[in-house]
């Protein structure tokens, strides 16, 4: 794991950049609000952002992969205008590498989540299961 980020009070040092100090939340914190550098996120008037709170198995694993794609997802955004930062790139990395890891755990349980799944010889499961907005996920 990497040294530089202390979750619990989102603090994040670039020992490329010494003088920078970035605040940025845990991968769960920013999946909550839609962003993670905790500097940049002005709450909108006085909305609470909602606490998500999985009701089974596959979509407690689905929340988490979720989580980890956005934090990759932002990370890739940052390293978009800072790419030498090797910081970021090696905490993208791990985002990025947690992700796949819970993504390819889903699909291995529940099937595959996108056409671009390495499995899609049992691509058409949705078909026969219930869909969550008609009460399938409970």
């Amino acid at each position: 794991m990497y040294n530089y980020i202390n979750y619990q009070d989102g603090s994040f040092r670039n020992d490329d950049m010494p003088n920078k100090q970035m605040n940025l939340s845990t991968p769960d914190e920013g999946y909550k609000r839609g962003n993670i550098f905790a500097d940049s996120y002005i709450p909108y008037k006085n909305y609470k952002p909602a606490e998500l709170k999985p009701t089974n198995e596959q979509t407690s694993l689905y929340l988490e992969m979720s989580k980890y794609a956005f934090a990759a997802h932002e990370m890739n955004l940052y390293l978009d205008l800072h790419p030498e930062d090797a910081s970021m790139i090696s905490l993208f990395n791990d985002y990025r590498e947690r992700a796949n890891k819970l993504m390819m755990e889903y699909e291995n349980k529940y099937g595959p989540l996108t056409i671009n799944s390495n499995d899609m010889s049992n691509s058409f499961t949705w078909v026969k299961t219930e869909w969550p907005w008609a009460g399938g996920g409970k």
